[in-house]
């Protein structure tokens, strides 16, 4: 290779590599306003803030997180909704941490939600039953890919913010599940659906 090819990819690593750290370090729009915005209490339907357990504070890092649980009748559900805009790796697929927990999945089951559709997932472990439903939702369509999900923010961190709202990952764990029924969430907490 001649010492002009050399230093002009020379050159070119150095660009890419500070484009890199210029891009990192850019400060993309959050989706907290969003989650500000989720409400607590809705006709037949109340809330209360549950604490961030500390492994969960580590596995979301700097990633803004409300988790509540809500009661609509007699059937209480564990929420969390969390906005990976200032940790990307925080908003991934739900299944990863359910068998890093111990948990099998056992089947996983599409239901459609408003703008879209969510996954019902039925888990266990020896003999104990779950389930849990998840989707990402960029406030207008709402999936449950978490490939399309990571397309997604890799666009808007490329576009700099400008190809769309930040996906949040909507988690939701029916606390009184008896039979591993999946409840039809746009019905029970149809509050959910303004995110």
């Amino acid at each position: 290779m001649s010492p002009r090819k050399r230093q002009a990819l020379l050159a070119a690593l150095i660009l890419v590599a500070v484009l890199a750290v210029v891009w990192d370090r850019y400060p993309l729009p959050t989706a907290a306003v969003r989650l500000q915005q989720l409400p607590a209490e809705g006709i037949g339907c109340s809330s209360r803030e549950l604490e961030v357990s500390e492994i969960e504070r580590e596995a979301f890092g700097a990633a803004d997180v409300v988790k509540r649980i809500y009661q609509t009748g007699t059937q209480r559900f564990v929420v969390t909704v969390v906005d990976g805009s200032r940790n990307r790796h925080a908003v991934h697929d739900p299944t990863y941490c359910f068998r890093g927990a111990g948990w099998r999945i056992a089947a996983r089951e599409a239901a459609p939600v408003p703008g879209g559709e969510a996954a019902w997932l039925d888990l266990t472990q020896g003999n104990e039953h779950q389930a849990a439903a998840f989707w990402f939702s960029d406030g207008r369509f709402r999936h449950s890919s978490p490939l399309r999900c990571w397309m997604q923010t890799t666009l808007r961190r490329l576009t700099l913010g400008r190809s769309g709202e930040e996906p949040l990952l909507v988690l939701v764990q029916p606390l009184d599940n008896p039979g591993n029924a999946h409840p039809p969430l746009a019905e029970i907490l149809p509050l959910l659906f303004t995110l």
